[in-house]
């Protein structure tokens, strides 16, 4: 089978049309037939993670965490407040209840009672107010300040509960606090290089950009996870190296599985994937505050020259879903189903760069496998599609490494991808508010800010879900991104991994695949 696989790479079509990854949210389905979910968890061994996403830069500060590695790491040795369950709804994790009242201002934490950090320090509500506090107030430089914003007050009430004042009415406070930057540290704490947290695994190494290695919490206040050892977490950003360690047997689970050599691997007797469906989409943001993605039909000329749909077909193997330019998935109950899908039009590209003043245009897209494993290809057919508009776009590849840093947000057109969010508000307020730190096409609308701000006043979720409707065809419309698809998260483990299921707001069980599986004897 390895051999298959690596003919099929090595054969017509070029190895860098075959990279691409997924990352979703909401249905979730599994293709494992030997997952064994009914047999009990099995103590010990190692597990070994091979994962994309890493680079030099990566850190374990909460505030900063971005990329699959760092990412999947800071949750095997921190936990937040609320998860999202199987379901897709929150649950409780370090927050053992909560409660709201004055129209969704105010919310009440309950603490779960003998949890450590792995120092030994007993979790309290003060560590809660510190944690929470790094991502507040004007000076932060949290990734997550925008999901925050909102917050007025951060009070210890007493050891175990905690009290959120809001400036404004937020009725997803619940989803908010299951981001994953939202890690609970020990108040006072900063030693990112060294985190403790109250996670199922100790961090006991760690080189950025090549490995991590993490040891059990035999402390852990979940006896239902944790089950193995030691976790070693390495660095392959590299899609057919990782597929050929899963194959070697060097690790047990992989991510970021190719759609093309899917349906091969799921043929492997000693491998299985898990397929996780929903609200990843891939987008190719432009720089609004930059010429010439300042001009409204220059953006509307090259929303018009992409062809979506042979993307879909031609990149990704049935497991993709044609976009339509803005970041809420089919799967969400707050997805606009009367916007008109948006067609690949030559002539109408044509005539908005018409209505710009040019005749023909030259843009440089950069992308790199990392932004999503397909980004070449897709920026390649771009170019492809684009040209019977007068549109010439060249295709500038950037390297993996220091990809998210010095790349995404910094150039005025690049590849990227979002997973997602658990709710449309989320989603809005990440990406798509003026403030907020992950607006990564620099575009500001206030009557967009003002309405999403408004959205979350309304007690009935009717009537949010009507502004929300209103703010997917805003993005549509002006934003300056073009969303060409949503795609699934393809991860892939060894037979003798057990207890590996998907999880509907992100890519392996919610990252949280090495504290909920467990080696096979």
């Amino acid at each position: 089978m390895h051999d298959q696989i690596t003919s099929l790479i090595q054969g017509g079509m070029d190895r860098r049309r075959f990279l691409q990854t997924a990352a979703v949210t909401a249905l979730a389905t599994a293709a494992f037939p030997r997952a064994g979910l009914a047999e009990a968890p099995r103590k010990g061994g190692v597990l070994r993670l091979g994962l994309n996403g890493g680079s030099s830069a990566d850190t374990f500060d909460p505030t900063q965490l971005i990329g699959t590695f760092s990412i999947n790491v800071s949750r095997q040795v921190y936990n937040t407040l609320v998860e999202i369950g199987d379901d897709g709804k929150p649950a409780p994790e370090l927050a053992a209840s909560w409660e709201t009242s004055d129209g969704n201002k105010r919310w009440i934490l309950n603490l779960r009672p003998g949890v450590q950090f792995h120092n030994g320090k007993a979790f309290d509500a003060e560590d809660v107010k510190y944690s929470l506090g790094l991502h507040l107030g004007e000076k932060t430089k949290s990734k997550a300040k925008g999901l925050v914003a909102d917050i007025a007050d951060v009070r210890a009430a007493s050891p175990r509960q905690v009290e959120i004042l809001l400036k404004s009415p937020n009725p997803d406070m619940d989803y908010v606090l299951s981001d994953l930057h939202f890690a609970m540290v020990p108040a006072g704490f900063a030693d990112w290089a060294k985190p403790v947290g109250t996670g199922p695994f100790k961090l006991t190494a760690f080189q950025p950009g090549v490995r991590a290695t993490a040891s059990r919490n035999e402390a852990y206040w979940r006896s239902d996870r944790g089950h193995v050892d030691t976790v070693e977490s390495v660095v392959i950003n590299d899609m057919t190296a990782r597929v050929s360690a899963l194959q070697g047997g060097s690790v047990h689970i992989i991510n970021g599985v190719d759609y093309k050599i899917a349906p091969l691997l799921k043929k492997d007797p000693r491998a299985y994937l898990v397929v996780t469906e929903g609200k990843q989409h891939f987008s190719l943001p432009m720089d609004a505050t930059k010429e010439p993605f300042n001009n409204p039909d220059i953006v509307l000329a090259l929303k018009h020259a992409l062809d979506r749909k042979q993307m879909v077909d031609l990149l990704m193997a049935g497991y993709g879903r044609v976009g339509n330019d803005h970041p809420i998935a089919a799967s969400d109950p707050n997805f606009n189903p009367n916007i008109e899908q948006r067609a690949y039009d030559p002539d109408k590209a044509r005539f908005h760069l018409k209505k710009a003043g040019k005749s023909e245009l030259t843009l440089e897209l950069h992308a790199a496998p990392v932004a999503f494993e397909q980004a070449i290809s897709t920026a390649e057919l771009f170019a492809q599609s684009a040209k019977p508009a007068g549109i010439t776009v060249g295709v500038k590849r950037e390297p993996d490494d220091g990809y998210w840093a010095e790349v995404w947000m910094k150039k005025p057109w690049v590849a990227s991808f979002w997973a997602g969010r658990p709710s449309a508000s989320m989603m809005f307020s990440s990406v798509y508010a003026s403030g907020a730190p992950w607006n990564e096409t620099h575009w500001k609308n206030e009557d967009f800010d003002r309405k999403l701000a408004e959205s979350r006043s309304f007690a009935d979720p009717a009537k949010r879900r009507e502004v929300y409707f209103e703010l997917q065809q805003t993005i549509h419309d002006t934003c300056p991104t073009i969303i060409p698809a949503f795609a699934s998260w393809v991860d892939a483990a060894r037979a003798e991994v057990k207890g590996f299921t998907p999880n509907p707001n992100f890519l392996l069980s919610d990252h949280r695949v090495a504290e909920r599986v467990w080696l096979e004897a």
